[in-house]
C-alpha cells in the first residue's frame, strides 16, 4: 500500500464517522421531537381521564341522589295506593249499602203504588172487583183498603 492510500483511508473513515454522526444526530433529533409529541399528547391525554373521572364522580353522585329520591317516591306511592285502596273498599261498601237501601225503597214503594192506586179507584167510585183487577190485590186486602176509605171519608 502507497503513503498516500493511508491518508485517503483515514479520511474516508474520518467522513463515515463523521457522515455516520450527523446520521445519528439528525435521527436522534427526529427521535426527540417524536417523544415531545407522544409526551404532549400523553399529558393531554391524562388530563381528558381526569376530567372524565370527574364527571364520572358527578354523575355517580347524581345517581346516587336520584336513587334515593326514587325510592322516596315509591315508598309514597306505595302508601297512597295502600290508602286509595282502603278508600275504593270504604266507598265499595258504602255503594253496597246504598243499593240495597235503594232497593228495599223501590220494594216499598211498589206496595204504596198499588196501595195509592186503590184509594184513588175507590175515591172515583170502583167496585172491589174492578180494584182487584187493577192493582193486583188479594179481596181481603181491598175490602179492608175499602173500609179504611169509607171511615176517612165520614170523618172529613
Amino acid at each position: 500500500m502507497s503513503l498516500l492510500a493511508v491518508p485517503i483511508i483515514a479520511v474516508l473513515a474520518l467522513f463515515l464517522v463523521l457522515l455516520t454522526s450527523i446520521f445519528l444526530f439528525v435521527y436522534i433529533n427526529k427521535l426527540k421531537s417524536k417523544i415531545e409529541i407522544l409526551n404532549v399528547q400523553m399529558q393531554s391525554t391524562c388530563l381528558q381521564v381526569d376530567e372524565l373521572q370527574i364527571v364520572n364522580s358527578k354523575l355517580q353522585h347524581e345517581f346516587d341522589e336520584m336513587a334515593g329520591n326514587n325510592e322516596k317516591r315509591i315508598a309514597e306511592n306505595e302508601q297512597v295506593s295502600k290508602q286509595l285502596e282502603h278508600r275504593i273498599r270504604s266507598l265499595q261498601h258504602q255503594a253496597i249499602e246504598q243499593q240495597q237501601l235503594i232497593t228495599q225503597w223501590q220494594e216499598s214503594q211498589g206496595q204504596d203504588k198499588f196501595y195509592n192506586r186503590a184509594f184513588k179507584l175507590a175515591a172515583k167510585g170502583a167496585d172491589i172487583e174492578e180494584i182487584m183487577s187493577e192493582c193486583e190485590l188479594p179481596r181481603a186486602e181491598v175490602e179492608m183498603l175499602l173500609s179504611v176509605y169509607m171511615q176517612r171519608a165520614r170523618s172529613k
